[in-house]
């Protein structure tokens, strides 16, 4: 973890100190792009190697689909109230 931050704290040293060109920023911006590639496939690669992972699949998509929709009700009536409660307020 130690690790991670200490690179990521060099990388913001650098990027503070550099005067970066175009051709820079594009150089930067492939490997920012290729990191990420590599970082998703790994990612994937080790979800897809998990065994429980993959038979809890589906139980996994049905708790993760509840929890977006609650959350986004849930969100719609709060701000709902809070207009209305604001309106209020306001006349």
């Amino acid at each position: 973890m130690w690790s991670i931050i200490l690179v990521l704290i060099i990388g913001i040293i650098i990027g503070s100190l550099v005067n970066p060109t175009e051709k820079f920023k594009k150089l930067i911006s492939k490997f920012q792009f290729l990191g990420v590639t590599l970082l998703l496939f790994a990612m994937g690669a080790g979800l897809g190697l998990n065994e429980d992972l993959l038979n809890n699949l589906k139980e996994i998509g049905w708790v993760g689909f509840l929890f977006a929709l609650l959350t986004t009700v849930f969100s719609i009536i709060c701000v709902y109230i809070a207009t209305r409660i604001f309106e209020r307020r306001q006349h």
